[in-house]
């Protein structure tokens, strides 16, 4: 089963970055992979929340549908795939730090192979590794400006 995990460093309060990275009109902002995303669901983003998107990763474009199932306001999140050409599951975790919040994402996903093949795993895993860590840097640049 592959996995991701990146993490950064924010200068900014803990519940000032969860604020901003859980609001659906901010996600498309610093995240690059997602070429649609919209919450389907009526009332507050939390716990039992769904979305629809479109990924593209590594070349290939991924419709999904997911919900949240796991949500701890100002610290932390997870949300898992309902409808994928492969399930997946996302936690995201805020935490204090001397200087700002530590963010940390970290996905599970099973394997690629019947999607983008068992050779070529390690490569898309490598790639998708890069793009959080673009993302996660870029909602940095977004905090911090």
């Amino acid at each position: 089963m592959p996995s991701v995990e990146e993490s950064v460093l924010i200068h900014r309060p803990r519940d000032e970055v969860f604020a901003f990275a859980v609001d659906p009109a901010n996600v498309v902002l610093y995240n690059s992979n997602l070429v649609e995303y919209e919450k389907t669901s009526d009332g507050p983003v939390g716990k039992g929340a769904t979305y629809r998107g479109v990924t593209r990763v590594a070349g290939k474009t991924i419709n999904w549908t997911a919900e949240t199932t796991e949500f701890e306001d100002g610290h932390g999140w997870e949300t898992r795939s309902l409808e994928s050409p492969m399930a997946w599951t996302i936690t995201a975790r805020y935490d204090d730090a001397d200087e700002g919040t530590r963010v940390t994402f970290h996905q599970e996903t099973e394997s690629y192979e019947g999607f983008f093949g068992k050779l070529a795993e390690p490569l898309v895993t490598r790639m998708y590794s890069k793009d959080v860590r673009s993302n996660l840097e870029k909602m940095k640049e977004l905090l911090e400006a």
